[in-house]
């Protein structure tokens, strides 16, 4: 009998947010499979009771998590002195050199498929040959990747909670990937190519988990679900086995009369990004102001009373004018939908993307002001993140390895902004790039 692995998967936030991560469920399921490893999940709430483990992997969804990332690792070190700390995710495929001090090791790709983690767990290293970055080695990194998503590695019985995202759910991954040309976005570069799902494998994925997992929802997890093409076909079976339906985004787009029948949503979510035409050709974002307001007039005929839009500023080549068309469309909006709220946060320049190079826009805090000003006379609520948090989230997306001191002495936020501001190097981190890019080092 080989020696039992005990492994903690940890999601460095709050449960509400982990119990409705993909990621957790999916290393969770594949590190289950193997005999001698016994695997846990643990939260921000709970990681503390972790101890004496072989190995402590941490998934990086999110780079202003990085503050509870430094907090656990530190925590840990001294009650589990013989762990490998491994580190995954979307943060680690894009660029995982401001974390390097703390982890032994990242993951830099996808494991389903792969020995890959079971690999580093067991510590046979010279079995790795691409798809980990160890930060004492130098050379290339190989990201890996399934060129295909089977039903092989997939989580049938999942953990769920009414806190969660979705609430409590079935989390059905549709696609990976995104075949649209967004330059603001890193799912597109870092997930490509493009990959869904038979359609006979995910009717043979919702049958099993629908078993296992007691709820009556499915979520619909890819960047764009009305991108697949047999979304109705999908929908048509879920309504069929009585089951809510959840899409975790939808495109203005792929909206049509069909689709919200099938969806039946309370609320539509839309992301025009920017308020112009014009802008919107320079990101990318290939929508029309047409398609925006189909999808708003179809969600009118479906008795859908609230619409939420997505917007950035600080956009590349972004003008006044532009920041008044959101305004414009937003009113638009509103004459036809009783309740209307808008996300409006300013855009990161995010490595693996076109605008990676680009600098931050440090005005937009006061554009986001302006808008709210505008659209709280017409009774629309305006989020918004905290901007310094933004600004964190450029600093800490864009850095090397030279970052990792200066994280360390940055318990929160703030801090780090005024730790990189006392050393004069706010606008390296801010401006435009030239030169080498730290995560130039790692092939997609």
């Amino acid at each position: 009998m080989k020696n039992i692995k005990n492994v903690a998967v940890i999601f460095p936030n709050k449960f509400k947010g982990g119990i409705s991560c993909l990621a957790m469920h999916i290393l969770y399921h594949h590190l289950n499979k193997y005999r001698d490893i016994d695997c846990k999940m643990f939260f921000i709430e709970n990681y503390q009771e972790i101890k004496n483990y072989d190995s402590i992997i941490i998934t990086l969804q999110y780079e202003n998590d990085y503050f509870n990332v430094v907090k656990i690792i530190k925590d840990l070190k001294a009650k589990n002195p013989n762990a490998i700390f491994i580190g995954g995710g979307p943060c680690a495929i894009s660029n995982p050199f401001p974390l390097s001090k703390f982890f032994d090791a990242f993951v830099v790709g996808e494991i389903e498929g792969t020995e890959v983690m079971y690999n580093l767990i067991t510590r046979n290293f010279d079995w790795i040959k691409e798809g980990v970055h160890f930060p004492n080695r130098e050379g290339k990194i190989k990201r890996i990747y399934p060129k295909k998503l089977t039903i092989e590695d997939y989580p049938i019985n999942q953990i769920t909670h009414e806190s969660g995202a979705y609430g409590k759910a079935f989390l059905l991954e549709i696609g990976r990937g995104c075949p649209r040309r967004c330059k603001f976005c890193m799912a597109r570069s870092i997930y490509h190519p493009p990959r869904f799902r038979k359609l006979d494998d995910l009717i043979y994925l919702v049958d099993k988990g629908l078993k296992y997992t007691k709820v009556n929802k499915v979520a619909l997890i890819a960047p764009s679900v009305g991108d697949y093409k047999h979304i109705l076909d999908l929908c048509q079976y879920l309504n069929e086995k009585e089951v809510q339906i959840s899409p975790s985004s939808l495109r203005a787009d792929t909206i049509t009369d069909e689709l919200l029948s099938l969806l039946k949503l309370k609320t539509l979510t839309i992301a025009p990004e920017a308020g112009s035409e014009r802008l919107r050709e320079v990101i990318k974002k290939d929508i029309t102001e047409e398609d925006i307001l189909n999808a708003v007039e179809l969600a009118k005929e479906h008795g859908i009373d609230k619409i939420k839009l997505y917007f950035m500023v600080g956009i590349v080549d972004e003008g006044k004018e532009d920041i008044e068309e959101i305004i414009k469309l937003t009113k638009r909006i509103k004459e036809n939908i009783r309740k209307v709220e808008i996300s409006i946060n300013p855009m990161i320049p995010k490595p693996r993307t076109p605008f990676e190079r680009e600098s931050f826009d440090l005005t937009a805090k006061n554009k986001i002001k302006y808008i709210e000003k505008n659209l709280k006379k017409i009774g629309v609520g305006v989020e918004s993140e905290n901007f310094n948090s933004m600004i964190c989230q450029c600093i800490l997306c864009r850095g090397g390895e030279e970052l990792g001191n200066i994280l360390e002495n940055s318990e929160k936020p703030i801090r780090l902004i005024k730790n990189i501001k006392n050393l004069g190097l706010l606008d390296e981190y801010l401006g435009r790039i030239e030169g080498e890019l730290p995560w130039d080092r790692i092939e997609l």
